[in-house]
Formats: structure tokens, C-alpha cells, sequence
């Protein structure tokens, strides 16, 4: 009898509690790095992922003014992310919670009726299928005549152990093309931000670059990448909420049919060129015919690429300041809620940035400075000399600025020298 076919009683469920909301996970997968090997798959690093849902959500709920919302959580595991969006989010009627994994869908079971979910007047369906078949046969029963008024779903997750690019094509399939929300988490960050670069060529048709600022390129890839797939299924994405944390990209992203608007969005391709002598950075767009042979800030030739990728902005004010709001209220019970509230500072403040980063310590070993600034010394620094500055979520080490690296060097060893 295979590990995941044994019944209940030959293994040890130990209760947990993240929020308001209680689950049982086997004991035996406690203190398991998070694999596909477990029983059921859990990652307690993964609570931050799931608060940030949860006020998504419900931010996405008013800001968009959806009464009724019908949510896919495609990958479930043990069933807390959507058990905790069914207890803190009202405007969920219909909820699909799919895992593959038979030991899953009996847990998510267990743990729907630990928190009394099952007795609730919502339509709450446990299925165990593969994501992509989810997705198809939602498509279909949406394309069947006799069907004609099925509603396709408002909101989908997925948040698979490594890429999610295996699920994209069939998850535009599926969703509302008009204002459905996206929720993709990528795990397979080596890939991404450039350690595999091979790998990220195979996966997301496109290469990485590994270097200060690597999380937001690798963000930018997978934004791109899973545009071209929406356009390719005749819509388009906005990406109202990126960010980073914990060797994870999670992205909320709102789809539109727009034919004109796609053409439109198109112009947020391109390629990110980096100069590997001054560490200087830009962005270009797809238009090879002006390419640069040199580095616009000191001369060199050793240019390299990051691309094709997302040029456009990451988020979406009034959706972050919604979530911003969200997230002061208590009744979402979110433990993380400090962490959550800088990163979203942080996010608001990198809006109208520049892209990429300068990480201070870096740039301060470079030029043998024995101390580092305080960041808003920097910064007041920065915008003192009629530059923009800002935190950035993607390190809190870093910095983002209008300011050239030459200038920032120079500026850094003015302040170690302590001239004003």
C-alpha cells in the first residue's frame, strides 16, 4: 500500500491554527522541508502568501464591486488558504478547492468540517483532478449550449511547488476575461532570477540575468511571460500587486478583453540592459533598431541583457492602498500584519521608480566605504539633490532612485567623509 493510500487512522493529525482559522496537517510532515514528498503538501513560510490573499481578496471584492465571487484554488494542499478566504472573505458564494493528491481532498475534507465551513450556505465543491484538466472542463462547460449562462470563475489561484508555467494557457481558458483576478505564486526563484539561466530560456523563453537586482527582473519575466500567454488567448493582465518575499513571487493580476487595450499593453515589453563594468541599468523597449552598442553612462561595451520582459509598472495604486486599508482592520486576525504593512509601503513607494535597484551595502563595499547610511538619510540625501528615492519591497537593503550609480557612489563617499 503506497504512503498517500493509507487511511487516516495508521497516521498522527496534528491540529495547527494560522489566523482565525484551525487545520490538521499530519504530524509527520511538521518539521518536513516542503516537498512533493509529504503527505500533503504544507509550507508554514507560505502563512505571509496566504494573509496577503486573503486582504487581496477581499480588496479585489470592493474595489471591482463584485457581490458574488466564484474562487478556484486549484492547488490546495491542506485547504487552509482557501478555508481562511471562506472565513474572512463574504462575498465568496461558490468555492472549487482542487488537489490531485487523494490524501489532500480527504484532509481538506477534515479540516472544512473543523471549522464548521460545511453547514454554511455556500457552494463549496472538493475535487481532485490536475489543474490544467480543472481548468479545460471549466472552459468547456462554458462553451456548451446548453450551458449558455454558466458564469465562469471571478477569481483563480494557482500555487504550484516550482513553475506555474504548465498551467497558464488553460487557466486564461477558464477565468472571467472580464476584470477576473489571477493569483500565481512562482517557487522555482533560482530560474527566475538567473542561477539557472538555461532553465529560465526553457521555461519562460527568456533570459535571466543574475546580478543586484535579479528579484525584479525574475518578477518582470514571469509577468511578461504570462501576458504573452493571455494575449495569445485574445486578453490581456494588469498586474495590480507584485511582490517577493521568502524565495517566492506571488502575483495578483486583473484580465481585460480589449482588443485596442492589448495592442496598447504590448508597448510594456522589453529588454533591460546592463552594464557589467559601471553596474549602470535601463530599460528599452522592443524596437531592436535602436540598440545600444554602449553604455550611456561610462562608455563601455561590456553590455548585458535581461528579456524579454515586463517594463511596465508592477502595481496599481488605488488596489495597494485598498489592501493597505484592509490589512489595518483586526477583524482579519493577521499576524503578519506589521511585515505586511512595510511591504506595501514600500510597493507604494517604488510605483513611479525606476527600474531595478542599488543594494547600499553592496555599493558601499565597492567603494571601501567603512559605513553604511541609514536609509532615510540617504535618501533625504538623494531627493536634497533633485533626485526621486524609495525603499523597494524586492530588498530592504536596496534602493531605487532617478539617480545614476556614478552620482550615488560619489553621494556615498560624500556622506562617509562627512561632507553636506
Amino acid at each position: 500500500m503506497s504512503k498517500n493510500n493509507r487511511s487516516f487512522k495508521e497516521k498522527n493529525l496534528k491540529k495547527l491554527k494560522e489566523s482565525t482559522a484551525q487545520f490538521f496537517i499530519f504530524a509527520e510532515d511538521i518539521d518536513s522541508t516542503p516537498s512533493k514528498s509529504m503527505n500533503v503538501f504544507y509550507n508554514k513560510k507560505m502563512e505571509l502568501n496566504r494573509d496577503i490573499t486573503v486582504l487581496a481578496v477581499q480588496g479585489y471584492s470592493e474595489l471591482y464591486d463584485k457581490k458574488e465571487l466564484t474562487f478556484i484554488d486549484s492547488m490546495a494542499g491542506s485547504g487552509i488558504g482557501a478555508i481562511r478566504l471562506l472565513k474572512n472573505c463574504a462575498n465568496i458564494q461558490k468555492m472549487v478547492i482542487n488537489d490531485i493528491n487523494p490524501s489532500a481532498t480527504r484532509l481538506i475534507e477534515k479540516n472544512l468540517e473543523l471549522n464548521n465551513l460545511l453547514d454554511r450556505p455556500i457552494e463549496i465543491n472538493i475535487s481532485r483532478k490536475d489543474a490544467n484538466l480543472l481548468f479545460n472542463e471549466i472552459a468547456q462547460k462554458s462553451f456548451n449550449e446548453e450551458s449558455s449562462s454558466y458564469k465562469k470563475p471571478d477569481i483563480i489561484s494557482i500555487d504550484p511547488f516550482g513553475t506555474p508555467n504548465l498551467y497558464i494557457d488553460s487557466l486564461f481558458k477558464a477565468i472571467n476575461q472580464d476584470h477576473g483576478l489571477l493569483c500565481i505564486t512562482a517557487t522555482d526563484t533560482p530560474v527566475l532570477f538567473g542561477v539557472r539561466p538555461k532553465a529560465c530560456l526553457r521555461k519562460y523563453i527568456a533570459k535571466p540575468l543574475h546580478n543586484n537586482f535579479c528579484k525584479e527582473i525574475g518578477a518582470r519575466i514571469l509577468i511578461y511571460f504570462i501576458s504573452r500567454i493571455a494575449n495569445i488567448n485574445n486578453l490581456g493582465i494588469i498586474p495590480i500587486l507584485t511582490f517577493y518575499s521568502n524565495h517566492f513571487i506571488r502575483l495578483f493580476l486583473i484580465t481585460f478583453k480589449s482588443k485596442t487595450e492589448i495592442f496598447k499593453s504590448m508597448g510594456n515589453y522589453g529588454y533591460i540592459i546592463y552594464c557589467r563594468d559601471c553596474g549602470h541599468h535601463f530599460a528599452i523597449n522592443f524596437n531592436i533598431l535602436n540598440k545600444t552598442i554602449k553604455c550611456k553612462l561610462c562608455g563601455a561595451e561590456n553590455l548585458d541583457y535581461a528579456g524579454p520582459l515586463w517594463i511596465g509598472k508592477l502595481h496599481y495604486f488605488n488596489f495597494i492602498k485598498k489592501i493597505n486599508d484592509l490589512n489595518k482592520k483586526s477583524e482579519f486576525v493577521i499576524k503578519n500584519n506589521q511585515r505586511i504593512a512595510n511591504i506595501l509601503k514600500f510597493c507604494l513607494d517604488e510605483i513611479n521608480m525606476p527600474i531595478g535597484y542599488y543594494n547600499v551595502h553592496t555599493l558601499c563595499h565597492q567603494i571601501a566605504n567603512k559605513s553604511i547610511p541609514t536609509m532615510d538619510v540617504l535618501i533625504n540625501k538623494i531627493q536634497k539633490e533633485g533626485y526621486k528615492a524609495s525603499r523597494t519591497h524586492f530588498d530592504f537593503t536596496s534602493i531605487k532612485t532617478t539617480m545614476d550609480i556614478i552620482s550615488l557612489k560619489n553621494l556615498l563617499k560624500k556622506l562617509e567623509n562627512g561632507v553636506d
